[in-house]
């Protein structure tokens, strides 16, 4: 009898060590550990309500499996929730590493230890890895010295690039370099990050770009399938009204920030509505209306793009100033508000920053954010260039698909099969047609980022209208 309580003791405690992990606190930090274990009571409750009405679903009908898996549903959810968390947690960690090694580099001249540097990091710009600062926080109150904590943070963070740089720091501090080479630690960290970070976004531009085109190209294909399969004509309008679109955002919540000149919320929604308008305006009116939009949407983009350009020249250029009066011993706060749109909340960092620890390191700490923000805008351009030729690919496919699907409608109505409705495949050369200014979307958004250019959109639905044209479908 004793030996069976000890073994449901030791039951007992392993399952509850297990689910701690769930919301422990030095793994998650203080605020996700509680939402987390509230979360769990909640779905172990509604988890043994489902189980108690579970007689009463089975007499009304409902399916037995589905009935079993009820109750599961809730402790899944509450099960995982916590891996979904950390993954997203270090990607958003890593696409502001940057900015945070930024915020850190003109520290690295004096006493501040680092640990309470990132623990007192906040402001804009650090949405995500605040929550590792509050982490670490909570891991310095429990008593770890400021060393200890910071292993354990690169331990646990979910962020591969926060780890990275943490274990160089440790192993600086350990071996006792001097101030200059830990800044020099946190500068190479910080290049390298941007480099994965652009690298990353123009590979995942061009496989949502290539993926679009090739899905479109080949709609001749997939059509027989669709209608023969009993399938409804919409359905092969999802690739450029649903997967493009959807592509086109992914890339948008995951473009690096620095080095491009920052819009407003204004401008932001002008831009990035115009080929959904377009839309709604081929649909309510007429393509040649929507291509008559796309064409002044186009003008007045791109005069507020050369604007921009300007604007982001002046900037670069009073961060270039600002360099240089900071050598001489001077905090160039004027100068460096007039470059702060550039180079996304790092210059207020670097003002805040110039405040606690005087000018001591900051002229060196501009020189380097400098050339961050130059390496990102060379990767910009690169991927403009990039996104030049994925666009024209893109702009291209939508004809060849209505080329293809007006080769099938006429095989069908020449060789009288009556299994395939010829009207379907025109209804879908129409929507096809009216859709076709999303196609070009994840090229525009590669190219340019959060200022759209609708140029592409209209490229390809002027395409596609010389395209109806010459097969007399318009």
């Amino acid at each position: 009898m004793k030996g069976y309580l000890r073994a449901l003791a030791e039951l007992g405690a392993y399952v509850d060590l297990h689910l701690y992990r769930l919301w422990d606190p030095e793994l998650y930090g203080p605020e996700p550990s509680r939402f987390f274990r509230l979360m769990f009571k909640a779905s172990l409750s509604l988890a043994i309500v489902l189980t108690i009405l579970a007689p009463l679903l089975l007499l009304k009908g409902l399916e037995g499996p589905i009935v079993l898996a009820l109750p599961l549903a809730p402790l899944l959810l509450s099960y995982t929730m916590p891996t979904v968390w950390r993954v997203i947690l270090g990607s958003g960690v890593d696409k502001e590493l940057p900015a945070v090694l930024a915020y850190l580099i003109p520290y690295t001249r004096t006493p501040i230890n680092i640990a309470d540097l990132i623990a007192m990091l906040k402001g804009e710009g650090y949405f995500w890895t605040k929550f590792e600062a509050s982490r670490l926080r909570f891991l310095l109150n429990l008593g770890y010295d400021p060393l200890t904590a910071l292993k354990k943070l690169a331990e646990t963070t979910p962020s591969r690039g926060l780890s990275e740089v943490l274990r160089d720091y440790i192993n600086a501090q350990t071996l006792g370099v001097s101030r200059g080479q830990l800044t020099l630690i946190l500068f190479k960290h910080a290049m390298d990050s941007i480099r994965d970070q652009w690298r990353s976004h123009i590979e995942f531009g061009r496989v949502v770009a290539e993926g679009v085109v090739a899905a479109v190209v080949s709609m001749a294909a997939l059509a027989p399938l669709v209608l023969l399969g009993g399938g409804y004509p919409v359905l092969l309008v999802t690739i450029p009204a649903v997967v493009a679109p959807a592509g086109a955002l992914a890339m948008l919540a995951t473009r690096p920030t620095i080095g491009e000149y920052r819009l407003s919320y204004f401008e932001l929604l002008l831009t990035i509505t115009v080929p959904f308008i377009a839309i709604i305006i081929n649909f309510k009116v007429s393509l040649e209306a929507g291509l008559a939009y796309l064409l002044g949407m186009t003008i007045v983009v791109e005069a507020i793009a050369l604007g921009f350009r300007r604007l982001s020249s002046t900037a670069m250029k009073e961060l270039r100033l600002a360099v240089e009066e900071a050598r001489l011993g001077l905090i160039p706060e004027e100068r460096l508000a007039k470059a702060e749109r550039v180079a996304s909340g790092i210059v207020k960092t670097i003002i805040s920053a110039s405040k606690i620890a005087g000018t001591m390191g900051i002229g060196e700490a501009l020189n380097q954010i400098l050339s961050l923000v130059e390496e990102a805008q060379r990767h910009a351009k690169s991927a403009s260039l990039q996104a030049t030729i994925l666009a024209v690919l893109s702009a291209i496919s939508i004809p060849i698909a209505i080329y293809g699907l007006d080769l099938l409608k006429n095989a069908v109505e020449t060789s009288n099969i009556s299994m395939v409705d010829p009207t379907s495949i025109t209804y879908i050369i129409w929507l096809i047609a009216i859709t076709s200014p999303l196609v070009a979307l994840p090229a525009s958004i590669l190219q340019r980022g959060w200022l759209i250019s609708p140029l592409y959109p209209l490229l390809t639905q002027a395409l596609v209208m010389t395209t109806l044209k010459i097969l007399h479908l318009h």
